[in-house]
């Protein structure tokens, strides 16, 4: 669980005082990511005595917690509060701006990074690595006319707003949304991508395959976007998007579905439910995030899975021994709290691996 100090920020190496451990083993580990898992992962070994570099390719630490997440959830200077601790306090040193990558591959966001390190270049200066790169491409709308003008992802909406709010980007760089807006998706980023673009006075449309009690987000959330007057249609699908160069209705359809944790376990179509959302003039696409690994679909004896994410046994270590990884990039979109767990376990797993108690 992330500890929130009294004095109002997230405490990263919360399982320590506020002064660093004199002890130092002499071993470095990077970590690649400063999200809520590398982030904890940091604190942790920062603590265990251990020096720790954390490469992060966005101009400030925090991942999705500073770059997505609505201040009303997570304000940003609490979690900033929590990176200046582990940098002036535990000594952690954060580079920012800073994209390690084994290919080169451009995600969102890597506009705003200065410098570019290669993999393996990291892995052979340093004593452990743990990979925390997190999920950062969106899956696209699976309908006919998901090419018109005026469909957007939830996550670039949400980072374009973010970094323009934190002035690291000119405001033509925001995403611009018509008056009525289609949000699809009911996990937390659709969410939140409906509460922006609900707090700009637009008229939201959510659309989803859940109902509100099966949101991934939660009932609680739906429930507080209804009270802001969004409309939420639930067990529903677009089959089309309709217009000629932009996007201007969308033709939808009722669906009977098992979900279980956000995920669709079976989905049928109801026949004779088809009918047409008009006057839509944007889409916003919250449906799932694919992980980010800082390479293609495998480097080395390092792995991907089908599905995107990061091979790792139960003690988040890559058949490469001294490569590990944690958070979003292993299970896929969780919640920060779940990330930040995970981040923890796996810094439990580094130490015991240069220890050699593993």
């Amino acid at each position: 669980m992330i500890s929130v100090d009294p004095s109002g920020y997230m405490r990263f190496a919360f399982m320590y005082g506020k002064e660093r451990p004199t002890r130092r083993l002499g071993k470095r580990v990077a970590i690649i990511g400063a999200g809520p898992s590398g982030l904890a992962a940091a604190g942790y070994l920062t603590g265990k005595g251990y020096d720790v570099t954390v490469y992060e390719r966005l101009p400030l630490p925090g991942g999705i917690m500073v770059f997505g997440i609505p201040e009303s959830r997570i304000p940003r200077e609490r979690v900033l509060r929590g990176c200046r601790e582990l940098q002036e306090t535990f000594g952690v040193e954060i580079k920012t701006s800073c994209k390690v990558t084994a290919d080169g591959e451009g995600i969102l966001g890597d506009d705003l990074a200065k410098e570019t390190v290669d993999l393996q270049r990291v892995v052979d200066e340093f004593d452990a690595t743990i990979i925390a790169t997190g999920t950062w491409k969106s899956r696209s709308l699976p309908a006919e006319g998901s090419g018109l003008k005026g469909i957007h992802s939830a996550l670039e909406y949400l980072f374009r707003s973010k970094a323009h709010e934190l002035g690291l980007a000119p405001k033509r760089e925001m995403i611009k949304l018509g008056r009525s807006v289609a949000v699809v998706g009911s996990g937390l980023v659709a969410v939140d991508a409906a509460q922006e673009a609900a707090g700009e006075g637009r008229r939201i449309n959510l659309i989803s395959v859940e109902n509100g009690l099966d949101a991934p987000s939660g009932s609680y959330e739906i429930d507080k976007l209804k009270r802001r007057g969004v409309t939420h249609t639930e067990r529903t699908v677009i089959k089309r998007v309709l217009g000629k160069t932009k996007v201007e209705a969308l033709e939808v359809i009722s669906v009977n579905a098992d979900v279980k944790n956000g995920v669709v376990l079976r989905m049928e179509q109801i026949p004779g439910t088809e009918r047409v959302i008009e006057d839509v003039d944007s889409i916003i696409v919250g449906i799932g995030q694919i992980p980010t690994p800082p390479f293609g679909k495998d480097y080395r004896e390092i792995k991907t899975l089908r599905w995107g994410g990061i091979e790792v046994n139960d003690r988040y270590v890559s058949p490469k021994s001294r490569v590990f990884a944690t958070g979003d990039v292993t299970t896929g979109i969780s919640k920060v709290g779940r990330a930040y767990q995970t981040g923890l376990k796996t810094a439990c797993w580094v130490d015991r691996h240069l220890r050699g108690t593993a």
